[in-house]
């Protein structure tokens, strides 16, 4: 046997080892070129080695497997250095491998460039293999260099480009250029009969598989995996009974006895049975050292998946994230850095101990966010600190990373956008991060960005659906929620709302375009944000109105309040050359619980009323709501006093015509109306109203049946019941006068009274069958005044019902067709003489007039 025979085993069962390794090993176009290399290693040395074992059939047949194995290493060195610092591929490629598989066939068909070694005995009794080396042979040398040198040129590029992978690469380089040196050495006759090629082999595969390491490619644990147990078992095996065959045979023909010519079969149940019981052995214990950490991880890693996708909003994402990384990783420290657009910088967002400090940001510019934006894998401080990048970066940036101590940064990417990066710290100062530590810190980061996306995109989409565009604010739907939720939240205490409508805007509007109204608007908003803080919410009411609600303040505290942005909306343009011309001024009411309402609706059209009294008194001012004896504050200071004397005489004439029309059509109608006004405005005063309500409720009994104009005379006059046409004609006179009043800007505000004075408490009324609450106030006390009067007046169809009859029908009805508390109110309100019936004022009236003729 050949005195070096040791040298080829070893370099062989390595190669076989790793080849094993990788195969089991996640497949990647880096680890298939590793295998080539691994494969092509292992035809060279097996080939090399059975060669010298002198095994059947022939030492040629080996010698040339190994020749062919030796002569493809360099396309596959070139195969291999493409992947690994990331280079397209060459045009040449092709033109390497078909040169190299050339010079194979000939030299395996005539031995021209290399004749197999020849065979010489040693001294010792062992065979020698000699090479004679001809000139032939630096045409190999020739092909193979070149495409070595190729290979070099491709690793220089790497070098300039990549100062990371220039520290990967130079195991590789030290690898390559050892097989090199070995071939040569192959001519000097120092050498003869040693393997010096193989044992250069071995060592250029430890360089490369050090720096497959170094680059956390691989991961130790595939030394023990499946392929390599049953190579490391097989060999244990073959010499464990290589060794002890002898005395095996012996001993089974002895424990056979006359059936002992069936030891051959003994030995192979003996073999296989201590081949299985040793795999087994093995596995347990891989199993238990290694492979038991990765499937916690894995477990891990399956569990912290399905709870992010069940997650969409973004602060549960990133907790989830840091508490796996911490957990997982036995990290000291985990930063989560999202990016922000506006200030071009990563921030960060969160953190796995709420006392860390937070206020660190990286600018976009930053060599960090740079290397990260650029190559899609972790990215190690140890690493990164020997590139000229990190030298480039400013001292304050550098102390930042230093202060919390990240050793390690992954990437949150979307596609090609870093949309944020985990900064995580070892908990041990010493400890590095492993390949497994690093491949799951990427897999979280991985599936952590796709989480972050979707729940960003969300947050996107609900902020959206829940804030107006142009300005930013609350929309008016989600307003009314926010109003609803902190209603419920204070009923304990004080709640109020106001609402700011721009004067003229339309006029505005016209004067400077939409554009420049837009930008108002957004002024606007933003002035009034500003003042608010965090204090209260506020919101895009309408398209020129804008909505503050304010918990905790009162009616006061409010009106201090929109003065003060009252009067911030009147400067906003003062700095504008054509001023004058460009004030802009609200008009501003105020409601407040428990104060001026019980109740959400009666809050926000105690708020719309006063504005409108705002309106119809000079605009620009504030007024509360409900408070009669609170001045309204004017620009032109004018004391709202003035006002109090006939408020709406301006009025008076539309009114009049309109009740005077329909009077020479109907005089039933016409009195109907002036009861209607009289009965609502004495139950809206008892109700606690103020004034300006009290007024709007009286003009709108007067005009609640003004659509009854366009009715026809035989139905509103038919004595006996009408038929279910002419009772659908008959409901259509609310949404006639509707028609009629909208057309009266000067009187649209008794609308919400006139078209829902005819629905029902339970919501089985008309037109839009609302229940509750939703029916307006005015409408309410409408409802009851109108359905009062119907019952104890004189009709076509009816005699008048009893004051008492009509009182019983109204408590029968109470929380079916009424309001309750209204209708408990009106009903006291007639008992003790507070509202005097038709009938009896109609008695009283003739029982003055008598007493007059008889004086």
């Amino acid at each position: 046997m050949n005195n070096f025979v040791f040298i080829p085993i070893i370099a062989l069962c390595c190669y076989l080892l790793l080849l094993f390794a990788f195969i089991a090993a996640k497949r990647t176009k880096l680890n298939d070129a590793f295998i080539m290399v691994l494969f092509l290693g292992v035809l060279w040395v097996g080939g090399s080695f059975c060669m010298r074992m002198e095994f059947w059939p022939s030492e040629k047949l080996w010698y040339d497997i190994s020749i062919f194995g030796l002569l493809m290493m360099p396309f596959a060195f070139f195969c291999f250095m493409e992947e690994f610092v990331g280079a397209k591929k060459s045009r040449l490629r092709l033109l390497w491998l078909v040169l190299s598989l050339a010079i194979n066939i000939i030299n395996i068909l005539t031995g021209f460039f290399l004749k197999a070694p020849e065979p010489v005995a040693q001294p010792n009794g062992g065979v020698g293999f000699v090479y004679h080396i001809t000139w032939s042979v630096a045409v190999l040398f020739l092909v193979c260099g070149a495409v070595l040198i190729h290979m070099f040129i491709i690793m220089l590029r790497g070098y300039k480009t990549d100062e990371i992978r220039k520290r990967q690469l130079t195991p590789i380089l030290l690898g390559i250029i050892s097989v090199f040196f070995g071939q040569v050495c192959l001519c000097f006759p120092v050498f003869e009969g040693f393997p010096i090629d193989i044992l250069s082999a071995l060592l250029m595969i430890f360089c490369m598989f050090y720096a497959m390491y170094r680059r956390r490619l691989f991961k130790l644990t595939l030394l023990v995996s499946k392929g390599s147990c049953y190579v490391v078992v097989a060999v244990i095996v073959i010499l464990l009974f290589s060794n002890v065959i002898a005395p095996l045979e012996r001993f089974i023909r002895t424990a056979l006895g006359q059936y002992e010519d069936r030891y051959v079969l003994a030995t192979a149940i003996l073999f296989t049975l201590v081949t299985f019981l040793l795999y087994y052995a093995m596995k347990r214990f891989v199993d238990t050292v290694f492979i038991k950490e990765e499937i916690a991880r894995s477990e891990t890693l399956k569990e912290f998946s399905r709870e992010i996708s069940c997650s969409l909003e973004v602060h549960q994402v990133l907790e989830k994230v840091t508490r796996t990384v911490e957990q997982m990783l036995d990290a000291d420290k985990v930063y989560i850095f999202i990016e922000n657009s506006r200030e071009n910088t990563y921030d960060i967002a969160h953190s796995a101990s709420p006392l860390d400090n937070k206020t660190m940001s990286l600018d976009k510019s930053n060599p960090v966010i740079g290397y990260l934006n650029q190559h899609n894998e972790c990215l190690l401080m140890e690493e990164f600190q020997c590139l000229t990048a990190y030298k480039a970066m400013w001292e304050e940036e550098k102390k930042q990373i230093r202060n919390l101590d990240i050793k390690i940064f992954a990437p949150l990417k979307d596609g090609d956008t870093l949309i944020g990066l985990i900064g995580v710290s070892k908990r041990d100062t010493y400890g590095r991060f492993t390949y497994d530590d690093i491949s799951f810190l990427t897999s979280v980061s991985s599936i952590g960005a796709i989480a972050v996306k979707n729940a960003r995109l969300y947050e996107k989409a609900y902020q959206e659906a829940r804030t107006d565009d142009l300005t930013g604010l609350l929309n008016r739907k989600y307003f009314y929620e926010v109003l609803e939720d902190e209603f419920e939240k204070n009923k304990d205490r004080s709640l109020a709302l106001i609402i700011l409508n721009l004067d003229d805007f339309k006029l505005y509007n016209q004067l400077y375009g939409d554009r420049e109204g837009d930008l108002a608007l957004q002024r606007v908003a933003r002035t009034i944000t500003a003042s608010v803080g965090n204090n209260g919410y506020t919101a895009r009411y309408s398209g020129k109105e804008f909505a503050i609600i304010l918990p905790g303040y009162d009616m006061l505290s409010a009106s201090n309040l929109a003065e003060n942005i009252r009067r911030q909306i009147m400067d906003m343009n003062k700095t504008a050359a054509d001023y004058a011309l460009k004030v802009l001024t609200v008009s501003g009411g105020i409601s407040s619980y428990p104060y001026a309402a019980g109740s959400v609706k009666e809050l926000v059209e105690g708020a719309d009323m006063a504005v409108y009294q705002v309106k119809r008194r000079g605009k620009n001012a504030i007024m509360l709501s409900h408070e009669s004896n609170i001045n309204a504050k004017s620009e032109n200071n004018v004391d709202s006093s003035e006002y109090k004397q006939d408020i709406y005489s301006e009025y008076a004439p539309t009114i009049y015509a309109l009740t005077a029309a329909i009077d020479t059509k109907d005089h039933y109608t016409f009195s109907h109306s002036k009861n209607v006004a009289y009965y609502a405005s004495c139950l809206a005063e008892a109700y606690d109203m103020g004034d300006d309500f009290v007024e709007l409720i009286r003009e709108a009994g007067l005009l609640h049946d003004i659509g009854k104009i366009g009715i026809r005379e035989d139905i509103l006059n038919k004595p006996g019941k009408l038929t279910d046409e002419e009772y659908e004609i008959i409901k259509g006179h609310v949404e006639s006068s509707v028609g009629i009043i909208r057309h009266l800007p000067s009187l649209d505000y008794v609308i919400p009274a006139v078209i829902g004075h005819h629905e029902r408490y339970d919501g089985q009324g008309y037109p839009r069958k609302i229940s509750g609450e939703d029916i307006p106030l005015s409408a309410r006390i409408l409802c009851i005044a109108d359905a009062f009067d119907a019952m104890v007046s004189m009709r076509s169809y009816k005699e008048p019902y009893t004051v008492e009859y009509a009182l019983e029908e109204l408590q029968r009805q109470r929380g079916k067709q009424f309001d309750p508390k209204l209708t408990d109110l009106f009903i006291r309100m007639v008992k003790a003489g507070d509202i005097v019936p038709r009938l009896d004022r109609d008695l009283a009236e003739e029982k003055r007039k008598h007493k007059k003729k008889k004086d």
